[in-house]
């Protein structure tokens, strides 16, 4: 299966604005910074999805951090009870106290990042859900989600990537331990797939640092770019 159009979602791959006292409205210690935001945000997702380029494949990357704005929350996101749905208000015993009249702001960001997804979109296209996720959240080395739906990837797609990355010793896990992907509305079809890469196996322990690649298989970005090569017309 080869997509007229790929685009490469990164929602959650920056930290800008969280020392903007026009955005943030976060209390930023030294902990919030190291055991939150270096946790959950998605290092060097520009660099594990951009080992194959081509004038069919296009990328939005949300401008700042998923602690500003959650880009990829849904619109009254069931999270929104916990404090976690479009603008954060809490996590992990941290509390955000965001004026009314700033919030409207926030949430026009949102609406900035679905826009931008639905201009680079086409009919026929796939959007790739680009992530990583924290190693003690799962022994999975690589995540692939879909929705149950319209948007769900044909099964050649789904089966080229699995395959893929178990034929070179990555340890795969479909919707585990996270499921569904981003589908902002649209009036015509397309699909969607997300990727989530576990951080322990392109990041040095403790570190936001690239490890070298291990000899005996091919990096995550190699077959990124091998799995982009196959889809991309």
């Amino acid at each position: 299966m080869q997509y007229n159009r790929i685009v490469l979602n990164e929602p959650h791959a920056s930290m800008e604005g969280l020392y903007d006292e026009r955005l943030s409205f976060w209390d930023i210690d030294e902990r919030f910074i190291n055991d939150v935001v270096l946790k959950w945000t998605d290092w060097h997702t520009d660099y594990l999805f951009y080992g194959y380029r081509k004038e069919s494949i296009r990328t939005v990357r949300f401008p700042y951090s998923r602690f500003i704005v959650d880009a990829e929350r849904l619109w009254d996101d069931p999270l929104e009870a916990v404090g976690q749905g479009i603008v954060y208000k809490q996590i992990e015993g941290y509390t955000r106290f965001v004026p009314e009249e700033y919030e409207a702001h926030l949430l026009n960001l949102w609406h900035g990042h679905q826009t931008s997804l639905r201009n680079s979109l086409c009919p026929g296209a796939l959007l790739l859900d680009c992530h990583s996720f924290p190693s003690e959240q799962s022994d999975i080395d690589i995540c692939i989600g879909y929705n149950e739906d319209w948007s769900k990837p044909e099964k050649e797609t789904i089966e080229l990537a699995v395959n893929l990355f178990e034929d070179y010793g990555y340890k795969l896990g479909i919707n585990e331990p996270y499921s569904n992907s981003e589908t902002p509305d649209c009036p015509f079809s397309y699909q969607s797939m997300m990727l989530e890469v576990n951080k322990r196996i392109y990041m040095e322990p403790g570190s936001l640092q690239l490890k070298p690649s291990p000899a005996y298989k091919l990096s995550v970005r190699n077959l990124m770019a091998r799995l982009l090569s196959e889809l991309a017309k």
